[in-house]
């Protein structure tokens, strides 16, 4: 059995909360090296909204520190859906520029992939719109070498076939899916969810706790996963996928040791530790040996 390969990623979203706090000594420049030494990932997903007012000089400063840290910005993720889908060409145009900017800002940071959602209802019309829209918004991005993966969120991209025809229509190698282990349970098909979109994945979410992502942090008491993260990734390696796992989490003080938890059980999962044999002795007592060229007996030659 050909051995698994999968990256486990963490997302700098679970600590949004410490790396705006001033008063935190957790800034995004640390975050790769927080990330191995305390998560023990080897990779890092950053949410757009952690970027704002960074310079350019700033976004390479991430990326070197990643480096050093061998720790690399994988995915960066637009946390705010984009309305791809609006009837709308000038709000269109405006979401389109968006993502040319954050293609940009990826490419300094040493991202090869943009997680993208797309606001609104579903819709024939809609689904056309959006299909085109994006289409337009990758050949622009085109010489960033950035690809996009569409985010699974409710509207156009809630239900998995919707998505992975608008993946097709859309077309090209630089598109993609972005499932979340989180919403693929509140789906009310998880399994399912996951093998349909799989296939087409870059990354692959792992929202954990009680609470969705954007959503406020449960207490610790009530602040359980609500998914077996065993059985997703089962599914997922069903269908062939061997990339990154990223864990994410709503935040508060729960969501460093959730994500280390997390990240050891997809460790033991895709490696599991196998019985040592037993060593039984070829004669004597436990320990003794007749092997050519093992140990001497006392006392003589």
């Amino acid at each position: 059995m050909a051995q698994v390969q999968l990256l486990v990623t963490a997302s700098a979203l679970a600590f949004a909360d410490r790396l705006r706090d001033e008063n935190d000594p957790l800034t995004l420049f640390d975050f790769p090296a927080f990330a191995v030494g305390e998560i023990g990932v080897r990779g890092v997903a950053l949410p757009a909204s952690l970027l704002t007012g960074l310079k350019p000089v700033d976004l390479e400063a991430i990326r070197d520190a990643a480096d050093k840290a061998r720790c690399p910005t994988l995915l960066l993720i637009e946390d705010q859906p984009q309305p791809l889908a609006d009837p709308d060409p000038a709000v269109r145009a405006e979401a389109t520029e968006r993502i040319r900017r954050l293609s940009q800002a990826s490419g300094m940071l040493g991202s090869a992939q943009l997680g993208v959602s797309i606001d609104g209802a579903d819709g024939e019309d809609r689904f056309e719109i959006a299909a085109s829209t994006v289409r337009e918004a990758m050949q622009t991005i085109d010489r960033f070498e950035v690809g996009v993966l569409l985010e699974s969120t409710a509207g156009i991209t809630e239900d998995p076939g919707r998505l992975t025809d608008l993946i097709k229509k859309i077309g090209g190698f630089r598109i993609g899916s972005l499932p979340d282990f989180r919403f693929a349970h509140d789906s009310g098909d998880f399994e399912g969810t996951l093998r349909r979109l799989a296939p087409y994945a870059g990354t692959i979410l792992a929202t954990l706790g009680s609470s969705a992502r954007g959503r406020k942090p449960a207490t610790a008491s009530k602040d359980k996963t609500p998914y077996d993260l065993e059985a997703g990734l089962e599914a997922v390696l069903a269908v062939g996928y061997q990339h990154a796992i990223c864990l994410d989490h709503a935040g508060g003080r729960n969501a460093l040791p959730m994500m280390i938890e997390a990240r050891e059980t997809i460790e033991r999962f895709i490696n599991p530790e196998e019985d040592e044999p037993e060593v039984v002795p070829v004669d004597g007592e436990p320990g003794e040996t007749d092997a050519e060229g093992g140990d001497a007996p006392e006392g003589g030659e």
